[in-house]
C-alpha cells in the first residue's frame, strides 16, 4: 500500500463501514488519555469541563476538553495552568480532537500555539489497523518486551535521542529512571514498552497501552542510522501480536508526520487529526 492521500474524509469513512470498526475503537485513537487505565505513577484529574493528565516524564502534559465550551475556556486554561504550577510541571498539550475544533481560537487567545514540542507534534493522525500489519519487517530486527533495567534505559535514551529532547529534560528524565523503572515493574501495570536491535544493538523502541477496545501505540522511535531497516514495522508487529493474543484484535495511535507514512503502508486508516496547542506556563508567568 502507498502512503495515504486524506483528502475525502466520506470515502474514508466508507472504508471503515466495510472494516466494521467498533466505536471503542475509534474513540481509543481519538481519546488515548481519556480511555486508557492510568498506569502507576500517572494522575488524571477532571474537573470544570476538562481532562488532565500528569505523566512521571518532564515533557509536555496531556490536556483534553471533555465539555468544554469555547465560552469556558479561560476558565479550563486557568484550572489546568494552576494544577500543572502546583506539581512543578512547566508545559501542557492541549489535544483537541475534531469535535473540539471551535475550541482552537479561545485556546489561541490565551496564548496557547499549535506547534510541535517534545513527544508530541502540532497535528497528529489518530489511526486504527483491525487486522495483521502488512509487509515484511527486517530480517535482522529482533524485537523483545522490556524486561531489564538495561533494557529500559537503553529504550528511554533512543526516545529521548530520536524526540531530539532538550539537554536539560534528557537530565530530569534520567534522574527519575529508577522510580520509573520501579512502576513500570508493578503487577497489573497497563503498559509494555518493546526495543528493537539489531545486531544486539538497542535501535528502537515503542509502548503499548492495554485499554478493553485494543492496543494504543505511543513512544515509537527509532533511531536515525536504524531507519528504513523495517525497526518500526517489526515493533508494530509484536504489539499486534499482543493485542491478539489479549483478546483485543485492534491497534491504534497518533502519528506524526515521520511516522503517519510507514503506518499507511503497514495498513492502519485514518480516523481524525488530533491538533496540539503547547502552554508554555514558563511563557504565560503571569497569566492566571
Amino acid at each position: 500500500m502507498g502512503d495515504l492521500v486524506f483528502t475525502d474524509p466520506g470515502a474514508v469513512w466508507s472504508r471503515f463501514v466495510r472494516m466494521e470498526v467498533e466505536s471503542a475503537v475509534v474513540a481509543l485513537a481519538l481519546h488515548p488519555f481519556r480511555e486508557m487505565p492510568v498506569p502507576a505513577g500517572v494522575e488524571r484529574i477532571e474537573r470544570d469541563g476538562i481532562l488532565v493528565v500528569f505523566l512521571p516524564e518532564p515533557g509536555p502534559q496531556p490536556v483534553e476538553p471533555v465539555d468544554l465550551e469555547a465560552a469556558d475556556v479561560p476558565t479550563g486554561v486557568a484550572v489546568a495552568r494552576a494544577a500543572a504550577r502546583e506539581r512543578g510541571k512547566r508545559l501542557l498539550a492541549w489535544m483537541l480532537a475534531p469535535e473540539h475544533d471551535g475550541l482552537r481560537s479561545a485556546l489561541e487567545r490565551e496564548g496557547l500555539v499549535n506547534e510541535d514540542s517534545p513527544g508530541f507534534e502540532a497535528i497528529e493522525q489518530a489511526m486504527v489497523l483491525v487486522q495483521a500489519p502488512s509487509g515484511e519487517g527486517g530480517a535482522e530486527v529482533a524485537v523483545g518486551a522490556v524486561e531489564s533495567y538495561e533494557d529500559f534505559t537503553a529504550a528511554m535514551s533512543v526516545l529521548m535521542d530520536a524526540f531530539e529532547f532538550p539537554e536539560a529534560m534528557r537530565a530530569e528524565a534520567a534522574s527519575e529512571f529508577p522510580q520509573r523503572w520501579e512502576e513500570y515493574r508493578q503487577p497489573g501495570n497497563p503498559t509494555r514498552q518493546y526495543v528493537a536491535r539489531i545486531g544486539g544493538e538497542v535501535v528502537g523502541t515503542a509502548a503499548a497501552g492495554f485499554a478493553d477496545a485494543g492496543v494504543n501505540l505511543h513512544g515509537g522511535a527509532v533511531l536515525a542510522r536504524a531507519r528504513g531497516r523495517g525497526v518500526y514495522r517489526a515493533l508494530t508487529a509484536a504489539r499486534w501480536e499482543e493485542a491478539v493474543a489479549r483478546g483485543t484484535p485492534a491497534l491504534t495511535v497518533q502519528a506524526g508526520r515521520m511516522s503517519l507514512p510507514v503506518l499507511a503502508r503497514l495498513g492502519f486508516m485514518p480516523v481524525g487529526e488530533i491538533r496540539v496547542y503547547v502552554d508554555d506556563l514558563d511563557a504565560t508567568a503571569t497569566s492566571p
